[in-house]
């Protein structure tokens, strides 16, 4: 019931019913929930555990895309894997998932001593380095 008042107590009166309905049966024990309205759609701000994430609704509840951020440890074995034998020499310094109704991207930022790098990855791991970026050199 202290979960239900705290959402409720964070949610705007415009969200409607169907819509946090479907939040609710979803996520379970979210915090730092903060819901946005806008013309087409309702996007939602929460911490799950340690993963940041940002939901969009349409107005019947239906989730139409994700983003998340988070670490390493969360990536898919599969997409670990992969980037540690395409990529030894590079460590993993954060990821964003990307989901919408046509494809799920993983966008991971990986670094060296000298270069910072975005990989992306689709759902079965295949990797294609997209950015690559030098770093500040340190004083």
């Amino acid at each position: 019931m202290l979960a239900s008042a705290t959402l409720f107590a964070t949610t705007p009166p415009e969200v409607n019913q169907k819509v946090l309905k479907a939040f609710e049966e979803t996520f379970k024990q979210p915090k730092d929930v903060v819901w946005h309205e806008y013309e087409n759609f309702y996007e939602v701000d929460f911490k799950q555990g340690e993963i940041k994430t940002l939901v969009r609704y349409d107005s019947d509840g239906n989730i139409t895309g994700t983003t998340r951020y988070y670490f390493e440890s969360e990536l898919p074995p599969v997409i670990t894997s992969r980037l540690k034998k395409k990529y030894p020499e590079r460590s993993v310094y954060g990821v964003t998932e990307i989901y919408t109704e046509s494809d799920l991207a993983y966008y991971i930022t990986m670094e060296d001593e000298k270069n910072w790098y975005t990989v992306k990855s689709n759902a079965l791991g295949s990797l294609e380095q997209t950015e690559k970026f030098k770093k500040a050199p340190t004083k």
